[in-house]
């Protein structure tokens, strides 16, 4: 029997509910079967609040964007809570939530380097599937030995 390694990518959009469904419903009662949830954000920069004045006016913002990326955090930690509740061994689920220092397209292709399946979700309008098309392509065509999944 396959044992399953499956990287979930997640971007906060209702899209990918539909990704973690079909996880859950594929692979949930899968023995030995690991989940890793991913997300990589883009970092926020540093800025030198005593260099100018100015800076300071930026504080705030800075420190809003900073708890926005605390919540986001916790979100990821409560997807992998529901794969839990739904089936998967808590030891066998995974948060990575990382600062992105590459494109997205090309942080999801590292990070599935240690999986077999990946679960990718599209759909929306077409606005947005203008905007996601090329990280969506660029990952299907840059991995190879892995099972994707395109839940839509």
């Amino acid at each position: 029997m396959a044992t399953f390694r499956i990287l979930l990518p997640y971007n906060y959009s209702p899209n990918d509910q539909k990704g973690i469904r079909f996880t859950i419903d594929a692979f949930g009662s899968c023995k030995g079967a690991s989940v890793t949830v991913f997300h990589a954000y883009p970092p926020l920069p540093s800025i030198d609040y005593a260099a100018n004045p100015e800076n300071t006016k930026m504080r705030s913002g800075m420190n809003y964007l900073a708890a926005e990326l605390a919540e986001k955090e916790e979100s990821l930690r409560r997807v992998a809570g529901l794969l839990v509740q739904s089936g998967f061994d808590a030891e066998a689920v995974t948060c990575v939530f990382k600062k992105r220092v590459k494109s997205a397209a090309e942080e999801i292709v590292d990070q599935a380097s240690g999986c077999n399946v990946l679960v990718l979700s599209r759909g929306g309008g077409k606005v947005t599937q203008f905007f996601t098309r090329s990280i969506y392509a660029r990952v299907v065509a840059t991995l190879r030995g892995v099972t994707i999944c395109v839940a839509t």
